[in-house]
């Protein structure tokens, strides 16, 4: 690991930067634009110390060279994690047979066959409090809707959603803390139970592999032999913990600017057709994910004295909201043209539920506001942008 008194003595910027740190809303992405303006890299002292790349030039490159950059070690905190995600920290050429296998489920023909039950879900959800006039955003539809489609998506029981938005929470509410490790554990064992019970009930009575992810799986092989028990249950919680609550941050941010801003609203109730380049715009404005990489040799990376073993953060949002690149980086514009934001990563680890996710994002604004047109923010108390996973951990709003 990199020695800081070695960094200090050769100039290299020294910054105690903790993205796991609550902070007002926006505040994870102002300090991130401030320490771009200062250092095209730095070591922070946060954790065990590690890089964090703020040229998104840089960042760019970092994604396409896993021969450098390994996915091993995903969260730039944790150097050496107890687990082995599938396909989260696989690196090729073993990534590309998992994600050959996972690809297809999750293609854009694939989630447009979801349109109907993607909408047909997200009214249902919103009509169980349109008329009450208020709602706790994260806790009533945040959460709720994003795992309502999962389910969906996946040929699992919607009605088992209550206890995956309480399996997801128990997971992020401490997955930076290690005093409450055991509940993390247990979230994660009951997450794997479950799926262990859904594969003893698919070999018991097999369904349809076109539309039981489960069945599919079962059935699907890599290196020429059957996914065993262990790899099916991992990729399901992998699945679990990356495609729901990115969903529901993405979505109170969304709707958090909205809320303020009357004519966008507007706009995106009049002009459906903007929604596609609306929801391109909020992902490169609040991109909310931060990955980690592992050094695999020692390297000069243009400028940046790396050591094998080093962890390195390559930050979304610096990438996205470079003002040497992006006009008013931190304005919300539906009419930027070229946008070529890197909200769900690139290279091979490029995000699998991407083509889910827009369709999600989409489905939830045209859809909120053909029922809740106009809303405003409700909150008696300043909101809190939690750290690690960005996102609100309230959302209070009101409708007339």
């Amino acid at each position: 690991m990199t020695d800081v008194r070695s960094l200090e003595r050769d100039g290299v910027a020294v910054v105690d930067f903790n993205v796991n740190r609550p902070t007002e809303v926006y505040g994870h992405w102002r300090e991130i634009d401030e320490l771009q303006r200062h250092h095209d890299f730095f070591w922070t002292t946060f954790a065990y110390g590690h890089w964090v790349l703020t040229d998104p030039d840089v960042i760019r490159e970092a994604f396409q060279r896993p021969d450098v950059f390994s996915s091993q070690a995903e969260v730039a905190s944790e150097p050496n994690p107890k687990y082995i995600f599938i396909p989260t920290n696989i690196d090729p050429p073993e990534h590309v047979k998992y994600r050959h296998i996972l690809n297809p489920w999750f293609s854009p023909s694939a989630v447009n066959g979801l349109t109907d039950r993607t909408a047909d879900l997200c009214r249902s959800i919103i009509g169980t409090f349109k008329d009450r006039g208020s709602c706790e955003f994260m806790a009533e539809f945040g959460s709720v809707y994003p795992t309502q489609v999962f389910m969906s998506s996946l040929g699992l029981p919607v009605s088992d959603t209550p206890l995956f938005v309480r399996i997801v929470a128990d997971i992020f509410d401490n997955l930076r803390d290690p005093e409450k490790a055991s509940v993390l554990v247990e979230a994660l064992g009951t997450l794997r139970d479950y799926f262990s019970a859904a594969l003893t009930d698919r070999r018991a009575a097999v369904r349809d592999r076109s539309t039981d992810f489960l069945t599919y799986l079962l059935a699907s092989e890599k290196d020429g032999h059957p996914l065993s028990d262990d790899e099916i249950l991992n990729i399901c919680q992998v699945l679990v913990m990356a495609g729901l609550e990115t969903t529901a941050g993405q979505l109170s941010f969304m709707f958090h600017y909205l809320a303020g801003d009357a004519d966008a609203r507007h706009r995106i109730r009049s002009d459906p057709a903007i929604i596609p380049a609306a929801v391109e715009e909020f992902l490169r404005a609040h991109a909310i994910v931060l990955p980690g990489r592992k050094v695999t040799r020692d390297i000069d990376f243009h400028g940046c004295p790396m050591k094998k073993g080093d962890m390195v953060m390559l930050p979304l949002p610096a990438a996205n909201r470079c003002p040497a690149q992006v006009d008013h980086p931190d304005q919300i514009d539906f009419d930027r043209s070229n946008n070529r934001h890197i909200g769900f990563g690139l290279g091979a680890h490029r995000c699998l539920g991407l083509h889910l996710a827009r369709r999600e994002l989409s489905t939830a604004l045209q859809v909120w506001h053909e029922l809740i047109p106009d809303y405003r923010l409700a909150n008696v108390k300043p909101l809190v942008e939690r750290g690690g996973q960005i996102g609100l951990e309230e959302l209070p709003l009101a409708w007339d």
